[in-house]
């Protein structure tokens, strides 16, 4: 595949998902209050044309669920990408520009986050603090910064040592400004290719502990939830199950298919 048939690709699948999160804004801007308006007289009804992907046990319309608890799903994920992002490429560098004493401190905390499980962290940060879905960023986001740390400290301290970077000095750079023409482009690709990974990672985490009541709690739509909600209807009200499921599946292979395509693209 040419670079510029990739180029295109990158652009066509990245419009396609920002279009997707832009129609769940305003799916979350105008249907936040139909989302869990009950209607007992239409429970369990079946896909129609009143009601698309039909109704669930309380005869609420999973059309808006769907899309409302994508909303309650990805944004989330994405909030807790960016902090995660920062903080732990801050870590990272930080760890580089002092060395020394400071150094120590950040792979001690890298080692002591990453001594635990992920998933065991975060069960366990969302028991001792409480069920929610902002306890659940919380425990996400403390367990998720050592991957950026860890990468972005290992590729500078390749690159350390190299004559541009060493002379850097030499040509009156500051710290701000050598991290903008220096640190930035050299972990660059890595990090955002990891991120586009990470990402899909997130929103499994969100949806995983919704879906094992450690997450967002019902009524409140969210994929997770909504698919252990429907797993007692599955056998006489499938579409509960289907259609989080479906859309969670898509939205994770178009966020892989990102990534491998940014990784073909970094990689010429």
């Amino acid at each position: 595949m040419s670079s510029d048939q990739i180029k295109r690709n990158i652009r066509w699948v990245l419009g396609c998902l920002i279009a997707f999160l832009v129609f769940l804004v305003l799916a979350q801007w105008f249907g936040s209050d139909q989302a869990n308006r009950v209607d007992l007289l239409n429970v369990l009804a079946a896909p129609s044309r009143q009601a698309l992907f039909g109704r669930d046990e309380l005869g609420r319309d999973l059309l808006v669920r769907v899309f409302v608890g994508g909303a309650h799903t990805l944004f989330p994920s994405l909030i807790a990408l960016i902090l995660v992002v920062l903080f732990g490429c801050f870590m990272g560098v930080l760890s580089v520009r002092f060395g020394g004493i400071v150094d120590r401190f950040v792979q001690i905390a890298i080692t002591l986050f990453q001594a635990f499980p992920p998933i065991i962290f975060v069960i366990g940060v969302v028991g001792f603090l409480g069920l929610g879905m902002e306890q659940t960023l919380l425990a996400i986001c403390l367990t998720s910064w050592t991957k950026y740390a860890y990468l972005v400290r290992s590729l500078l301290l390749d690159i350390k040592e190299e004559p541009y970077f060493r002379y850097a000095d030499m040509f009156g750079n500051t710290f701000w400004s050598k991290i903008k023409l220096y640190y930035l482009p050299s972990v660059f690709p890595q990090v955002v290719t990891t991120m586009v990974y990470d990402l899909n990672t997130i929103v499994m985490e969100i949806a995983g502990m919704s879906f094992i009541g450690l997450g967002a709690q019902m009524p409140y739509a969210e994929w997770g939830a909504m698919i252990n909600n429907g797993r007692s209807y599955l056998q006489i009200a499938p579409w509960i199950v289907a259609f989080p499921s479906l859309f969670l599946i898509l939205f994770i292979g178009g966020v892989m298919y990102l990534g491998r395509l940014l990784k073909q693209y970094f990689a010429i």
